[in-house]
C-alpha cells in the first residue's frame, strides 16, 4: 500500500511516496481502506521539526475516515465494510490499523469529508466547553479565534448549552461568524476587544493562534471569570481568575466527543467549514501543506472517490 511521509524535515516538498505492506490486525484491531484525512496545524509543526521527539522517517496524520477492510480476531462488533473515524497517527495512508475499542461510527448521512473535518477541531472544541470551561446557562462566553475550526465549534456548543456568546475573529470573517447567532462580533482589526468587551465575559475561550494576547483575556474577564485557552498560562492579575491550559484530557474520551459530535452534525445542529477538497495522492499532501502554511478559509480534507 501507499503512505505519504517525509524522511527530513521542512516544506511541503519534503513530502515523498513511501511503499509499504498491507496492514494485518491484531486480535482488538481494525484496518481500515483510508476514505479521507483532515489536515490539521499540528501536522504542519510536525513537519517542520519544531517537536523534538518526532521519529523519522514519518507517515503524519491524526485524523481519518475509512472504511473497515479487515479486522482481528477479538473483533465481533464492526462488520466488514462499515464506515469508522477514529483520532489516531499515521493516517497518510492507503490503509490505517486502529484499536477497534476507540472507533467510532460514521452516520449514513455525512460524508467521509463531513465526518473527517470535525474530528481534531471537534474534539478540542467539545472538551473545551463542556470540561475545562464546564458552561452553564445564561453564562457570557466570549471566544477569542471565533473563524477558526476549533472556535466556531466552540462557538456552536456554547451557544446549545444556554450561554450568550460573543465572538471575535477579524472583519473579513464578520459574516460567517455572525450567521453561526452570536449575541455580538468583535473584529480585533478594527476595535479593540480589552476595551469593548472590559469585564463582560463569565467565561473566555481563547483558541487564536497560540492562544495570543493573554492580557486581553484577563481585560475581557469579569472578577471569578474562567479562562480557557491554549496559551500554557496567563500574565499576571489581581483578578480572581479560574484558568484551564487546552491539553489531551480523557476526562470525556474522544470516542464520547466524536459520537456527539456527529449526532449533531448528521441532524443539522452543528456547521462544519470544509474549504479545501484535495486529491489522495502526493500532489495533494503536498498542496494541502502548502495551504497549511499560509492563512486559510476552513477544513483541508485529503479525500479519495467514495465508491460501493
Amino acid at each position: 500500500m501507499l503512505a505519504y511521509g517525509y524522511r527530513k524535515f521542512g516544506g511541503p516538498a519534503v513530502f515523498e511516496t513511501i511503499r509499504q505492506p498491507a496492514l494485518e490486525p491484531a486480535p482488538n484491531e481494525a484496518v481500515i481502506e483510508t476514505l479521507a484525512v483532515n489536515l490539521n496545524d499540528a501536522d504542519r509543526i510536525e513537519r517542520l521539526g519544531a517537536t523534538p521527539t518526532t521519529p523519522l522517517p514519518l507517515i503524519p496524520g491524526h485524523d481519518v475516515v475509512g472504511r473497515v477492510i479487515k479486522v482481528g480476531t477479538a473483533v465481533t462488533d464492526l462488520p466488514l465494510g462499515t464506515i469508522v473515524a477514529a483520532h489516531t497517527d499515521h493516517t497518510y495512508a492507503e490503509q490505517v490499523c486502529l484499536d477497534a475499542d476507540t472507533v467510532v461510527t460514521v452516520p449514513d448521512n455525512l460524508s467521509p469529508a463531513q465526518a473527517v473535518s470535525l474530528i481534531t477541531p471537534g474534539i478540542t472544541a467539545y472538551k473545551a466547553v463542556r470540561y475545562f470551561a464546564d458552561i452553564h446557562p445564561g453564562q457570557t462566553v466570549i471566544v477569542k479565534g471565533a473563524a477558526g475550526g476549533v472556535g466556531s465549534l466552540a462557538v456552536q456548543l456554547a451557544q446549545r448549552l444556554g450561554a450568550k456568546v460573543i465572538a471575535i475573529a477579524s472583519q473579513r470573517h464578520a459574516e460567517t461568524v455572525k450567521n453561526l447567532g452570536v449575541a455580538q462580533f468583535v473584529a480585533y482589526d478594527h476595535h479593540d476587544p480589552a476595551h469593548v468587551l472590559a469585564d463582560r465575559g463569565d467565561v473566555i475561550i481563547n483558541v487564536s493562534l497560540n492562544g495570543a494576547d493573554g492580557k486581553t483575556d484577563l481585560a475581557m474577564a469579569r472578577f471569578d471569570a474562567t479562562i480557557v485557552s491554549v496559551a500554557k498560562r496567563l500574565p499576571a492579575t489581581s483578578k480572581s481568575i479560574e484558568f484551564h491550559s487546552i491539553h489531551p484530557t480523557n476526562a470525556i474520551s474522544d470516542q464520547a466527543a466524536l459520537q456527539m459530535l456527529f449526532k449533531l452534525l448528521s441532524t443539522d445542529q452543528l456547521q462544519t467549514n470544509i474549504g479545501y477538497h484535495l486529491p489522495f495522492t502526493l500532489a495533494g499532501f503536498i498542496q494541502g501543506h502548502a495551504l497549511l502554511d499560509e492563512p486559510h478559509n476552513g477544513r483541508i480534507i485529503i479525500e479519495k472517490e467514495l465508491t460501493e
